[in-house]
């Protein structure tokens, strides 16, 4: 079999800057590699160097897009509910839960960076009143709160409907202890990078694991951790790190395959002001349809390599 083609794409984002990624396409199938600046391990440039290189190295981001390529998962459902990504000031935030839930969704990740922990318990309970309590909440601070802060927060919100603190600790050597302890429930993120599917014993008790093919080294592999997070009474969410369309085709897709789900992170793709296909994805109501067929390229945004 030839190998695949690739195509270079960049595409601008709604609040300012731009995303670029490689598109690999071998015959009618297309798979996206798109490093993710500041938290990929790797570079674009060196996505590039590695197409046509030596198979010692392949970059995270580009072994998602050569699995999609061969990728043959069966749908285990035929939706998969998304959450909506909100981050900003608590007016913001509030005004974005409150969108996101009158077009349907019953799922919010709330991104704490810009919310003073003292505030932030006014702020759920805002959402929860607006929402009608019928929205479940994600709280991520991106690894930024202390042990015991992070345990009055929890304490603090215990009558809302959380359902995870997705990395909560700035010391993140304290997480098995902080799920012992809680009695909250926690998700796994950045830990997910750091360990292999083998050491999820040790996290025993966290709620989900997010899964980022683009980041952790492609869908096989987090696929592992599905099969022994569910093992171990974990469900899988299946999240975004700002691909194009094609990319969220084929994170929809994977996340329709696995057993135990919540809702997916697939948000990230109305931050792009375009994209590379000719019609966008529709995720309306908050829902990625598995029979949804990947919509035709447009080939004019793509600079071949």
């Amino acid at each position: 079999m030839n190998p695949p083609r690739a195509y270079l794409y960049r595409l601008p984002l709604k609040d300012a800057g731009s995303r670029e990624g490689i598109l690999l396409r071998q015959g009618n199938r297309w798979g996206d590699a798109a490093p993710l600046p500041g938290w990929s391990r790797e570079t674009l440039e060196e996505v590039k160097r590695c197409l046509h290189g030596s198979e010692d190295f392949v970059p995270a981001s580009l072994r998602s897009a050569r699995e999609a390529l061969v990728g043959d998962w069966v749908s285990l459902r035929k939706e998969v509910p998304l959450n909506a990504l909100l981050d900003g000031n608590a007016d913001q935030i509030l005004a974005g839960a409150v969108r996101a839930y009158r077009e349907g969704c019953g799922c919010l990740k709330i991104k704490t960076s810009r919310i003073d922990s003292a505030h932030l318990a006014d702020l759920v309970g805002d959402i929860t009143r607006e929402t009608q309590g019928l929205c479940q909440l994600r709280l991520d601070p991106n690894r930024s709160w202390a042990f015991e802060e992070t345990l009055r927060i929890a304490e603090s919100l215990q009558e809302f409907p959380i359902e995870y603190f997705e990395e909560p600790l700035a010391d993140a050597q304290r997480l098995p202890e902080l799920i012992s302890r809680s009695g909250s429930p926690i998700a796994l993120d950045e830990t997910l990078r750091e360990i292999s599917p083998a050491d999820l014993a040790k996290f025993q008790g966290a709620a989900a694991l997010v899964l980022k093919p683009t980041l952790m080294g492609g869908f096989e592999h987090c696929r592992q951790f599905a099969l022994e997070g569910e093992r171990l009474g974990m469900a899988s969410v299946v999240s975004a790190a700002y691909e194009s369309g094609v990319g969220i085709h084929a994170l929809g897709r994977f996340a329709a395959s696995l057993s135990r789900i919540f809702a997916a992170g697939l948000d990230t793709y109305s931050r792009l002001q375009s994209d590379v296909l000719t019609n966008r994805l529709d995720l309306s109501g908050f829902v990625f349809r598995a029979d949804q067929p990947l919509p035709a390229i447009d080939e004019s945004r793509l600079v071949l390599l």
